[in-house]
């Protein structure tokens, strides 16, 4: 993976002003990134949208508006707490379904107390004909009416899972337009359940498909027509491990292709307290929203409805063709996204797919019009040039490179621009991406070297006191007026 550029600003006023709105209340109330807010926001709309609606693309297919979502960033950026924010919602409906699980429990129970009482009964027939003689085959339909009715245990109802395994996935799934979401706020959690070890899995879960089946022994599992979010926050050192381990098969199979992913620029060391009340205005309609499709979602699933078709309008269908085209020629060998045609190949379908969610989610008018197709684009672009800077041939810089820019970079944003002429070495490590220190270390002894810093005391240059980055004005002041 890559740090060699800070990506711009998320496109957050792309999105409609209700969520807008939200995103920004989120935004300066807590202080995170704002990749990670606005991620988050995608989340809770892709969950409540993706039991409603699917979204029939311009090329005919009929495809699910879920969406998958990785996000990066360092321990501390209040990933948690923006996650128990903004999908309260989700969380609140969870917990009303495991009140309704104990009421299933126990209604399964005493069903099968009964089923089996039956079933003995139904044996001692059988031994009592077998001593006497008598021919079975007279019990046969009996015996098959008797199997049928064997009840069976009910997998507990909810939507958010984390570290699960691909049986206990599908058993979540069984039956016919199930919707779910494997969702953390520790990226840990997810990436070493049992289900992220079978991409093929979850690239049909995300493609829509039409069943997905394990059958063993002791399970007949078929989910037909399922639907699933995935999102997850985590840290650099976690997500390298597993990079390390499982990152070829991962890539190889298309399936990180398929995520929207987002390291923005760390926050930490940069956050103001204040006494201000928190009195949020624009995120309670957000969950009242959310809380709505939820329950549309359950209604529809409980009568059998299907979900509802989303299709593009004329002049919607024109831009995307534009946009297809275009991204196309961009595939081409030595152009921008040739390093990453497995991205790039899915970005419109993506892009179509948080179209649904936008309108749907919205409560617009059939059917998607230019402008939401538009504002779409601009998001999935964001992450497209997020996964080129991750992922693609920027890649091949050195890592020594890489540091050296990364710290600059910090460094003019988080000190310079703001009026400060040092910088404390702690915070710099701690609070950037290149905190290993022996990385760290080799980067600052670079940037010395090229005359862009020097480092030092407050006690002096030979001092040993708190140690300080001192940076050369002859190199940050041309960069701030350029």
């Amino acid at each position: 993976m890559s740090m060699m550029i800070t990506p711009p600003a998320y496109p957050v006023h792309e999105l409609f002003a209700a969520v807008r709105d939200a995103i920004w209340e989120v935004q300066h109330q807590i202080q995170a990134p704002d990749a990670l807010v606005a991620g988050s926001f995608l989340t809770a709309m892709s969950i409540a949208c993706q039991g409603n609606v699917d979204v029939v693309i311009p090329t005919g297919l009929e495809r699910p508006c879920s969406l998958y979502l990785a996000m990066f960033g360092q321990s501390g950026e209040r990933k948690t707490t923006v996650d128990n924010l903004v999908c309260a919602s989700v969380y609140e409906h969870d917990k009303q379904y495991a009140s309704a699980n104990v009421d299933a429990l126990a209604q399964y129970e005493a069903t099968m107390r009964m089923w089996q009482a039956a079933d003995a009964a139904l044996q001692r027939k059988l031994n009592k004909a077998l001593q006497e003689g008598t021919d079975l085959e007279q019990y046969r339909d009996e015996l098959v009416a008797h199997a049928r009715l064997q009840p069976r245990k009910p997998v507990p109802k909810r939507i958010i899972h984390q570290n699960i395994t691909e049986r206990p996935f599908l058993e979540a799934l069984h039956g016919d337009g199930k919707s779910i979401a494997i969702l953390s706020d520790e990226g840990e959690i997810v990436l070493k359940g049992g289900a992220m070890a079978r991409p093929g899995v979850l690239n049909k879960s995300w493609d829509g498909a039409a069943t997905l089946t394990l059958d063993r022994a002791d399970a007949h599992v078929h989910a037909t027509n399922p639907r699933v979010t995935i999102s997850f926050m985590v840290q650099e050192e976690v997500f390298q491990g597993f990079w390390n381990k499982r990152g070829r098969t991962a890539r190889g199979s298309g399936q990180m292709a398929r995520y929207l992913v987002a390291w923005p620029e760390s926050t930490v060391g940069f956050r103001r307290m204040t006494l201000e009340d928190h009195t949020w205005v624009h995120l309670p309609s957000f969950h009242e929203r959310i809380s709505e499709l939820l329950v549309m979602a359950d209604k529809r699933l409980e009568s059998g409805e299907p979900r509802a078709k989303l299709e593009f309008s004329k002049e919607a269908k024109e831009l995307w063709v534009d946009s297809q085209n275009w991204i196309e020629f961009q595939m081409r060998p030595g152009n921008i996204y040739s390093g990453i045609k497995d991205f790039a190949s899915k970005a419109l379908e993506i892009a179509g797919r948080i179209a649904a969610v936008l309108h749907y989610f919205g409560d617009l008018k059939d059917p998607i019009s230019r402008d939401t197709l538009q504002r779409a684009l601009h998001i999935a672009w964001w992450h497209l040039d997020e996964f080129n800077r991750l992922f693609g041939d920027v890649n091949c810089v050195p890592q020594l490179d890489r540091d050296v820019h990364y710290l600059i970079q910090h460094l003019f944003d988080h000190y310079w621009s703001q009026g400060y002429g040092r910088a404390s070495w702690n915070k710099v490590r701690t609070h950037g991406s290149v905190r290993d220190q022996e990385r760290f270390e080799a980067a600052m002894k670079e940037l010395e070297r090229q005359g862009v810093v020097q480092t030092g005391s407050e006690r002096g240059w030979r001092g040993k006191g708190k140690r300080y980055i001192y940076l050369n004005p002859h190199y940050f002041q041309p960069a701030l007026t350029a």
